[in-house]
């Protein structure tokens, strides 16, 4: 079983989750789905290897009070990311203000979140990215290349990373594989390697080198490009959600533990990935960390990196300091 906080003995910051993804909100409304609804029911086999109902899916959340309790437990903070894609799905899915509000509800459980805008929407979505940042003081707003169908390098979309870079945002941009769509026919339209190879972020952090970017998950089969654009470029940084720790390729536990000791964030991917049997257990089970390299990746990379956004989020790092 999973350490909780009082037996790990220091926190954890989750840089990436669907923590919108509820069976029930504190006060008796329904959660919601993120905008790939059909192919939810996908995703849940592939990660658990059976067929569900949406009903059954639904059932399978914690509620709101049920999650809080559970992350208060295990000492987890987290940044919860919103998700939409009206162009390239129809779906709305986990709007802004819904993450934001629930961020609200237990400032001492999330420290900011992230927002999100559908690049598609031209003129609208440069409104609601400044909304964010300059608003709900989002962290930086997080993209899902292939439900949102573009190229992050697409010069069309400059705009938008001039604004984001202006206020200071980063971005969290997906890299590799998805398993969004596993299963179904034709990948439920879903494009898995067309927009999400690193090289697309090599030339947007080249061109904007004040945008800070994260790149996230294992980014397969893109791995090795995904470890060396981050070494390479100062302002692009790496997580890892969206993988079981025991899947983690061997090149991603070697650049934690070396050369991209300071550059790689803990991400859960939850509720896709059970945070407790799933992913904490996973990363204190299966992977095996060199002297101090746990604290900087569960915690002290995140507060070095992300800090000045958490911080503009309203977030009090005091108890944190002397962690650092």
């Amino acid at each position: 079983m999973a350490k909780t906080l009082e037996e790990r003995g220091f926190p954890i910051i989750d840089v990436h989750g669907h923590h919108g993804s509820l069976r029930l909100l504190s006060d008796g409304s329904p959660g919601k789905f993120p905008p790939v609804r059909s192919q939810s029911l996908a995703l849940e086999k592939y990660f658990r290897h059976k067929e569900v109902t949406e009903e059954e899916l639904l059932s399978t959340w914690e509620t709101e009070d049920e999650m809080v309790a559970m992350f208060r437990k295990y000492g987890v903070h987290s940044l919860p990311c919103a998700w939409t894609a009206p162009v390239g799905q129809g779906e709305e899915g986990h709007d802004n203000d819904y993450i934001y509000n629930l961020t609200k509800r237990h400032p001492d459980v999330f420290l900011g979140f992230w927002g999100t805008v559908d690049p598609w929407m031209g003129k609208a979505a440069l409104e609601e990215a400044e909304r964010c940042l300059r608003d709900l003081k989002a962290v930086g707003i997080k993209f899902q290349q292939p439900s949102q169908k573009f190229h992050v390098d697409d010069p069309r979309f400059n705009p938008l990373w001039d604004l984001i870079a202006g206020y200071g945002g980063f971005i969290q941009w997906h890299g590799g594989y998805t398993g969004v769509g596993t299963g179904m026919p034709g990948g439920g339209g879903i494009k898995i390697l067309e927009y999400t190879n690193p090289v697309d972020v090599d030339n947007l952090a080249a061109n904007f080198p004040k945008l800070r970017i994260i790149i996230m998950h294992m980014c397969d089969p893109f791995t090795e490009a995904a470890e060396l654009v981050c070494m390479h470029k100062g302002n692009v940084y790496r997580e890892t959600s969206g993988a079981l720790p025991r899947y983690m390729p061997e090149r991603i536990i070697h650049d934690m533990n070396t050369r991209l000791k300071t550059k790689f964030m803990f991400g859960s991917e939850y509720p896709y990935f059970r945070l407790v049997d799933d992913i904490l257990e996973g990363w204190e089970k299966d992977v095996k960390f060199r002297d101090g390299i746990q604290e900087l990746f569960y915690y002290k990379n995140a507060l070095n990196i992300l800090g000045d956004r958490l911080e503009n989020a309203g977030a009090d790092l005091s108890p944190w300091k002397g962690l650092v």
